[in-house]
C-alpha cells in the first residue's frame, strides 16, 4: 500500500457539488474504473480519500488535490484517462502521482491564487475600476472577518498579495493571492470590501475560481 495524490479540476456544473458529495463521487468513480483503493478494516470499512483545502460550494478550481491510498505497487497505467471516462461533467483528473516520503503536507499550504469575475447588468460602471484600484492600493482596508471562533476586525491587506485587475468582455477580472491555512481569507472578502467601501457600485454577479496553491515560500504545492 502507498499514498497517491491526484490533481484535478472542478468546473462548470461540478462547482455546485458539495464537499461530502464530492467524496462520494470520487469513491464511486474510482470503483467504476477499478482503481485498487485501500479500505480501512473493521465493521464500517471505507476508502481513505481526502481533499486538500476543499472549495466552497459554488467555487470552481483547476488546482485541487485528492489524497488516497492504493494497494497496488504503482499508479495504474492510464489511470487519469480511466477516471475521466467515468467522472461526471465538470470533474477532470489532471495527473496522479505517488507521494514519496509522504509528499508535501497539506498543512504547508499558505496561499491560494484565485480569479474573481465581477459582472454587471449594463456593462462595467463608470469609475468602477479606478475606484477598486484605489481601494486596494491603500495600506489598510479593514473588514470584519468571520470564523468558527467568532468575528474579528482585520486589515485584509495583510492577508492578500499580487492583485491584478483587468477588463474582459464587459466584466472585471481580478487575480489575487489570499492567505490559506489556519489564517485563511476567502476571496469573497474582496467583494465584501467593495460593497462596504464603495456602496455606489452594485455587483450583481460574482464568480470565484482557484488557479493555484502555494507554500509559505511561494513554491507551488504538489
Amino acid at each position: 500500500m502507498f499514498k497517491a495524490r491526484m490533481k484535478f479540476a472542478k468546473e462548470g456544473r461540478a462547482k455546485y457539488i458539495s464537499h461530502l458529495d464530492l467524496m462520494h463521487t470520487m469513491q464511486r468513480a474510482m470503483a467504476r474504473c477499478q482503481m485498487p483503493l485501500w479500505f480501512t478494516e473493521g465493521f464500517n470499512q471505507h476508502a481513505y480519500v481526502s481533499v486538500a483545502l476543499p472549495l466552497s460550494t459554488g467555487y470552481s478550481g483547476e488546482c485541487e488535490f485528492l489524497d488516497f491510498n492504493i494497494t497496488a505497487d504503482a499508479v495504474p497505467e492510464n489511470a487519469v484517462e480511466a477516471l475521466n471516462d467515468v467522472f461526471p461533467e465538470g470533474l477532470r483528473a489532471i495527473e496522479i502521482y505517488p507521494l514519496e516520503d509522504g509528499g508535501m503536507k497539506v498543512g504547508a499550504i499558505a496561499w491560494s491564487q484565485y480569479r474573481i469575475t465581477w459582472a454587471f447588468e449594463d456593462g462595467i460602471p463608470s469609475g468602477f475600476l479606478p475606484a477598486v484600484r484605489e481601494l486596494f492600493g491603500r495600506q489598510k482596508v479593514e473588514i470584519v472577518k468571520r470564523s468558527k471562533r467568532g468575528e474579528k476586525t482585520v486589515n485584509m491587506k495583510e492577508l492578500m498579495r499580487d492583485l491584478t485587475l483587468s477588463e474582459a468582455d464587459g466584466e472585471v477580472v481580478a487575480v489575487v493571492t489570499t492567505a490559506a491555512g489556519n489564517n485563511n481569507m476567502s476571496p469573497e472578502y474582496l467583494t465584501r470590501a467593495i460593497r462596504q467601501y464603495l456602496p455606489q457600485f452594485e455587483i450583481p454577479f460574482c464568480a470565484y475560481h482557484r488557479l493555484n496553491v502555494f507554500t509559505a515560500d511561494g513554491s507551488p504545492f504538489r
